[in-house]
Order: C-alpha cells, then structure tokens, then sequence
C-alpha cells in the first residue's frame, strides 16, 4: 500500500516543486512589464540592456533583476520596437533549460505568455497555458 501511494505520491510533489520553480521565472519576467512599458513610453524604443540592481544603468539601459535560484532573465528585449520579448530560461530543475517568453506588440502596454515557450503546459501558471 506504501509502495502504491509513493509511486502516486512522488511525481505530483515533484510536479508541484516544479510548477513553483517556473512561477520564480514568471515572477522575474513580470517585473520587468512595467519598467518596460515606462521607458518605451518615454524613449519610443526598448532599452539596450539590462543592469543588475546596484549598477549604474546608462540612459539606454534599466535597472532589472535578472537572476533568481531557479531562473535567469535573458539580458535585453528581442524584437523592433514597438513589438518585443522577454525570455526566462529555467536554471535548474526538471524544467531546466526551457524557457518562458513574454511577448508584447504594443510597446509593453500588453504582455502575454508567448506560444513559442517551451515550458510544459502543465507546469505553467494557468495565465501562461
């Protein structure tokens, strides 16, 4: 009986540890929707790159939090203004090197969980599925 709810057990608790680990990844990404929507907003143009908190970012470049214990935040916005996106890649875990990609066609006043995120659904918040 042990044996049949550990085998049961085991793979939801490590889907579950995993799902939190891409929510560190969904969190880091969506800091950076509204410094991003601002500095479009003001400069008509995404910033060159990202500049860790303590730095002293240049006027074409934010102050962004790019790292976190499960996930990086790549450096900088892909894309030609107004469109863009931000890409999370999973550092560890059994999600380890997917990523998460946040799109925007707008200059950053909508963001949505891109398609092209190779996360699994079923380890996404249910926003991103």
């Amino acid at each position: 009986i042990i044996g049949i709810l550990a085998a049961v057990a085991l793979p939801a608790y490590q889907d579950y540890t995993t799902r939190a680990q891409v929510a560190e990844a969904v969190s880091l990404a969506g800091g950076l929707k509204a410094p991003l929507a601002e500095y479009a907003a003001d400069k008509g143009a995404w910033p060159t790159a990202f500049v860790a908190p303590g730095g002293a970012p240049t006027a074409t470049e934010i102050t962004a939090t790019m790292a976190g214990k499960y996930a990086t935040i790549s450096n900088g916005v892909s894309g030609t203004f107004p469109a863009g996106a931000v890409t999370a890649t999973m550092a560890s875990g059994q999600a380890s090197g997917q990523t998460i990609v946040f799109k925007t066609a707008d200059g950053g006043s909508t963001w949505n969980c891109a398609s092209s995120s190779t996360v699994s659904s079923k380890w996404r918040p249910v926003a991103c599925r």
